[in-house]
């Protein structure tokens, strides 16, 4: 009934004088001749005030702005502590198809005109006419171009010539104006907040009607009361400590509490962390205790939240690399991982259109037997743009090196691959 009632009502109605009387309505309506006393030392009565009290306590409480909840006591919201990314940061767009990519290097080398010529699919080769103005070399804007495209070319996409066009370029009107504009220049009008004490307020007893107060009764109806005021501390105590409490560097009460709110974090912008993939990778390394493996998955987990949003950009050449390696754990802040994935796209080889060629060394912890190199399989699979085939290499450690070396090299890297066949893996992740 009160949950039937508490949706019908207008915010501005969620007070409590109009709520008991409404709920003594629906009494009426429901009971009819049965309850016939609808005075205050009912018994009724009362536990329907102490429910009223409640849900317009709880409503007032509940209705502030999310900005005071993230507060912090100086005043500012820490949105990095509370993995909060701008609409900018999480919505950034990067270029997918040609008329994308002629708008983004247009504005980036502020040419007067670029122009992608589809060679063949995923080959282009690229005609740069320089603005009027510009003093810039044909070379430094042809290196220019190129490290630009190395950064934000798809994957199994890539580049044959790149020809540098004197005289006035014929205009083209591009259809996405607002494509590709400069996030980081632009400035930003975060929203703040104003800190606020939540656990500054009457107990409840205190503020029930004075009939309540008084009399021998008044210490049975504390008895009833107490449990009430014992959830609402609880409640306010949580949204007094919001900020710390619901952040990548929350308290860890415990593993298991932790890890739920870095789930709920990583929910909210639809990722699921594989963690049982990342728990099997470990569960047979000598040298990690069990506390140390969950220490792990809660790094793994908070260095993704922290670079959400360029990881999010996996398609793009150079973040799905370390997006694999930020969920499987395998990248060390600050130090330099024993274990490595090498990986080429096959565009850059012949007759490699739509392959990624992936080497591992099946010489270490995660890596050491047929079930954990298949769950990297399928993790890689998934994480890969549909329209390409990761091809899996399990080799020991030194050709893994071996192949990092040739790889700067396509006729070297190309030899490397079909030397070493052998060592392909046997499922084809169609």
């Amino acid at each position: 009934m009160i949950k039937q009632l508490k949706k019908n009502m207008e915010p501005q109605e969620l007070d409590y004088e109009a709520l008991r009387l409404e709920s003594i309505r629906y009494v009426q309506k429901l009971c009819e001749n049965v309850w016939t006393d609808y005075n205050p030392h009912d018994p009724g009565i009362t536990i329907l005030e102490q429910i009223v009290f409640a849900l317009t306590d709880l409503g007032y409480k509940t209705g502030f702005d999310i900005e005071i909840f993230l507060t912090q006591a100086d005043g500012n919201i820490d949105y990095g502590r509370e993995a909060l990314y701008t609409r900018e940061q999480i919505m950034r767009q990067f270029p997918v198809t040609v008329h994308d990519y002629e708008r983004f290097f247009e504005k980036q080398l502020g040419c007067e005109r670029v122009h992608f010529h589809i060679e063949s699919p995923g080959i282009y080769s690229v005609h740069l006419w320089p603005a009027e103005s510009s003093k810039e070399s044909n070379d430094s804007l042809a290196e220019k171009f190129s490290t630009l495209w190395s950064n934000w070319r798809c994957l199994g996409e890539k580049i044959c010539n790149i020809t540098i066009k004197e005289g006035k370029a014929e205009p083209i009107r591009h259809q996405y104006k607002a494509l590709f504009e400069t996030r980081e220049s632009v400035s930003q009008d975060l929203p703040k907040g104003t800190p606020c004490n939540f656990l500054d307020f009457m107990p409840i007893v205190e503020q029930f009607p004075s009939i309540y107060r008084y009399g021998k009764s008044a210490d049975e109806l504390k008895k009833y009361l107490e449990p009430i005021e014992h959830i609402f501390m609880i409640f306010l105590q949580a949204m007094q400590d919001f900020a710390n409490t619901f952040s990548v560097y929350a308290q860890k009460t415990s593993y298991e509490h932790y890890n739920r709110i870095l789930n709920q974090m990583l929910a909210m912008y639809g990722v699921e962390f594989p963690e049982k993939l990342f728990l099997m990778l470990r569960e047979s390394d000598e040298n990690n205790n069990e506390q140390a493996i969950y220490r792990s998955m809660l790094r793994a987990k908070v260095r993704y939240l922290r670079h959400l949003p360029e990881l999010h950009l996996h398609r793009c050449g150079i973040w799905w690399k370390p997006r694999i390696e930020t969920m499987l754990g395998i990248t060390l802040s600050g130090k330099e991982s024993p274990i490595h994935m090498h990986a080429l796209d096959g565009i850059f080889l012949e007759n490699g259109f739509g392959k990624i060629y992936i080497v591992w060394s099946i010489e270490t912890p995660l890596t050491n037997s047929p079930q954990k190199r298949n769950g990297i399989e399928r993790f890689i699979r998934d994480e890969l743009p549909a329209h390409l085939v990761p091809i899996f290499y399990w080799v020991t450690s030194e050709m893994s090196e071996e192949f990092y070396r040739c790889a700067e090299r396509t006729d070297t890297a190309k030899k490397w691959l079909d030397e070493h066949e052998d060592y392909v893996s046997e499922a084809l992740w169609l």
